[in-house]
């Protein structure tokens, strides 16, 4: 870290001391004495639970009461976490209607939701893609995967940065997502919801129907409980001329038994089916499409292949059309499936008061297929398999109270995939034209270049061919952790942690044989990862900390996450030793404040980190990323409660570049002196990059302000409002166009009786035409989303 930077954290924590010093110190608010570990029981500071007067805690959407698990291993308060992260309660879950990514990263500052080709399964965090845990335990490799359920989820953690050495860093280091499953009740409870819409004033109403049962109940002998929910949904989409759905059959279960007062165990499982095609959006993204809606026709002719080795022609560009709303490169017969099968196992044994042993075992198989006319073809299994034991103790050694997790983690990955996006380009076509069938075979004959067969009889390309996506492979990573959180004082406090991380690997090209390239490898490898933070409690309603971390990961391919073979200097096929070496460095300084007697949270944070991310075809770029962040929730009583966080980033490219389809510049792909601006420059397609450099991240807004409210009447009637304002975005490397900010507005109506409730959403009530970044560089110049028109939706709940 740059010395101007270190100088900006330290004074930040400096200053916010010596504010935090100046208020009186208020009382402890009430905590539960066995949630804090023994050896800091009589403590006063020790908060792992906020009670706020007044509102339950199966109704509160404030933080404070809900301790977090999913990021040092152990349950403490939020204020007790050294790290940026945010809860999103059950009660927030239920009040919002929250049942996907974008809805969720409102409720999360440094977070958002990029197009992702149509298909969100993952957020972006502080300008990174996100991994997925549940239960804190690491799930398959998820980027344009599988849309996340939410119909076995209770809560959800977005972490800011890497999981610490309990956990382990994936594929991605930007941030992570930990969804918190149901847990059964030891009271019997039923709640059916039904899901109506959607209705569109202007045109393109679809019946966006869905369904869930959600029951649970104790075991005869009182001991154990169990819970079961299912959930379906029928869904046209708006994009439902081109062919588009959105049908799932999702099975949750879960069970828990306390067996007697030392051990208790829990287990949950899920079968998951979806045929949800990825919406690619809108092709020839410019200034003129963003700010008018004028979208230039004419298609490539059949030309062949140019002298840059890519497809020939350019856009006419000579006329234009108003873009219509559910225009999208879509062709029908597109499909997109996966089946989804899951089952996690915890048990906890209390071995003494100050002592415990948690083992987590968790099993996960993924089975995905996908394909596009134009042309992109994608199959891959994932096979994920993983148990972690810890040790939990608290005891008094040197004078010093210490609270120590160590243990060890076994985790092996399968991963099996076949790609073919060697004729893919997406500009060439359209979307306007009367045939909506977008297929380079059946338009581009004579500049199609054929792969071989593979499941199902599709064409795909070998790792040989500059395609490590396709790839057979897998992944023996044993790892040892230890954290160990050292108290100095009543005041200070030490968490740190390390973690020896072993990676075995193999990978074989599966269609190596085929291609007369047999290629295969195996790599074996270590690293180190380690975190530390000082916590300094100025009250005990006030936190100050500072978090230093470096942390390791692998790189694997983007589209099934498995080990890539790349070429050497000798024409061989090996495993790039480089793509163990992810390194993250990030530094993090923060304040946690409980006031107005524990309903007010605020949290603000600043960082730097310095990381890596793959793109498709194996390339690496570095990135850097510097910001702010702030985060207010407020909930006074059960009937009125608001959120509102604040995001500064300035995410750059690091001294690198990453390929933008087309080229440097999306005016090659126009024929010359027509197009946008009369500025096409007739080159076509080009694979070159630009030089490397400290270019803005296209896509990512420096400031993204987010705030919602609810507030209900006693008769229970009530609504609310939900809104994030995001400033521009640079479109491409070299910004030829950009996304002006926005404003992005929900409201919701809703009445509520103990048994029933109806609720109404009035989505995008402005009715604006909004744009989505795709959120990857290599679709800059090629690929960008509109954002759904004003349309209403409701449900109804009943419990019984």
């Amino acid at each position: 870290m740059q010395l101007p930077t270190r100088i900006l954290l330290l004074t930040a924590v400096l200053a916010a001391a010596s504010t935090l010093r100046a208020q009186p110190a208020a009382s402890v608010p009430s905590a539960n004495p066995a949630d804090a570990p023994p050896a800091f029981a009589d403590e006063t500071v020790r908060l792992e639970r906020f009670e706020v007067t007044g509102v339950p805690i199966e109704d509160s959407v404030n933080p404070l009461t809900r301790p977090l698990e999913s990021l040092f291993g152990d349950s403490r308060s939020v204020l007790e976490t050294p790290r940026s992260a945010s809860t999103i309660t059950q009660a927030l879950l239920r009040e919002r209607g929250i049942e996907g990514v974008r809805e969720f990263v409102a409720f999360a500052p440094g977070s958002y939701a990029p197009a992702s080709y149509g298909k969100a399964t993952i957020p972006n965090i502080r300008g990174d893609l996100a991994e997925t845990f549940l239960n804190g335990q690491r799930l398959s490799y998820n980027n344009f995967g599988v849309m996340p359920s939410f119909n076995g989820v209770e809560a959800v953690d977005i972490v800011r940065g890497p999981g610490s050495a309990i956990y382990g860093s994936g594929f991605f280091t930007g941030g992570y997502v930990n969804y918190t499953t149901k847990r059964p009740k030891f009271t019997r409870e039923t709640t059916v919801t039904a899901r109506l819409g959607s209705w569109v004033p202007r045109g393109g109403s679809w019946l966006n129907g869905s369904w869930q049962v959600d029951t649970t109940a104790p075991a005869a002998d009182g001991k154990s409980a169990w819970r079961f929910s299912y959930e379906g949904k029928e869904d046209d989409t708006f994009f439902k001329n081109h062919g588009g759905r959105d049908d799932r059959q999702d099975l949750f279960a879960s069970w828990i038994r306390e067996a007697n007062d030392a051990l208790t165990l829990e287990a949950n499982a899920q079968y998951m089916w979806q045929a949800t095609p990825q919406l690619l959006g809108v092709n020839r993204p410019n200034q003129e499409l963003i700010d008018h809606g004028r979208y230039y026709t004419g298609d490539l002719p059949d030309l062949g292949y140019s002298d840059a080795g890519a497809l020939a022609g350019t856009i006419p560009g000579t006329t234009w059309v108003d873009l219509p709303r559910d225009a999208t490169l879509l062709s029908v017969g597109d499909f997109s499936n996966a089946n989804i099968v899951r089952g996690q196992f915890i048990a906890t044994l209390q071995l003494a008061p100050e002592q415990k042993l948690v083992n987590r075992t968790l099993a996960e198989y993924v089975d995905r297929r996908r394909y596009h006319a134009f042309e992109y073809a994608e199959w891959a299994e994932q096979t994920t398999f993983e148990n972690r034991t810890e040790w939990h103790a608290s005891f008094e050694q040197g004078g010093l109270a210490h609270a120590v997790i160590a243990g060890g983690t076994l985790r092996w990955e399968d991963r099996l995939g076949y790609t073919n996006y060697f004729n893919e380009y997406f500009f060439q076509y359209d979307l306007t034209r009367p045939n909506r069938v977008f297929s380079h075979t059946a338009d581009y004959p004579n500049s199609y270049w054929p792969g071989f067969a593979g499941p199902g009889g599709r064409l795909f390309f070998p790792a040989s061919y500059g395609s490590p996506e396709t790839t057979d492979s897998t992944l023996w990573n044993p790892a040892l952790f230890a954290q160990d959180e050292v108290r100095f004082s009543e005041k200070l406090s030490l968490l740190a942690g390390v973690r020896l991380d072993g990676f075995y690997a193999k990978a074989t090209d599966p269609l190596g044989t085929a291609a007369e390239n047999p290629w295969s490898d195996t790599h074996r490898d270590t690293a180190t990862s380690w975190n530390a933070s000082l916590i300094y409690r100025v009250t005990p309603k006030a936190t100050l900390y500072a978090t230093h971390q470096r942390a390791y990961a692998v790189h694997g391919n983007v589209t099934g996450g498995g080990i890539m073979l790349k070429e050497d200097a000798q024409g061989r096929g090996i495993i790039d030793p480089d793509d163990f070496k992810n390194l993250s460095k990030l530094t993090e300084a923060g304040v946690k404040l409980s006031l107005l007697e524990n309903t007010l949270y605020a949290g603000a944070a600043v960082y730097e980190q310095h990381r890596q991310e793959v793109e498709l075809g194996g390339d690496v770029k570095n990135l850097k990323f510097r910001g702010a962040e702030v985060e207010l929730v407020y909930q006074p009583t059960t009937r009125f409660n608001a959120t509102f966080n604040a995001a500064f980033i300035d995410g750059r490219f690091d001294h690198s570049s990453a390929t933008q389809a087309g080229g440097p510049s999306l005016y090659n792909l126009y024929a010359a002196g027509h197009g946008p601006g009369g500025r096409g420059n007739g080159l076509g397609f080009q694979w070159d990059k630009l030089p490397p450099g400290d270019y803005r991240i296209p896509g990512l807004s420096r400031w993204v302000v987010n705030s919602s409210f609810s507030y209900r009447f006693p008769s229970g009637f009530g609504g609310g409002l939900g809104g994030s304002w995001q400033s521009e975005q640079p479109g491409n490397l070299t910004n030829e166009y950009h996304i002006p900010a926005q404003v992005f507005l929900n409201a919701f109506l809703f009445y509520r009786q103990p048994t029933w409730e109806v609720d109404v959403e009035i989505l995008n009530v402005l009715d604006r035409r909004n744009w989505i970044h795709n959120g990857d560089n290599y679709s800059n110049n090629v690929l960008v989303f509109q954002d759904l028109p004003l349309r209403v939706e409701g449900y109804v709940k009943f419990r019984f």
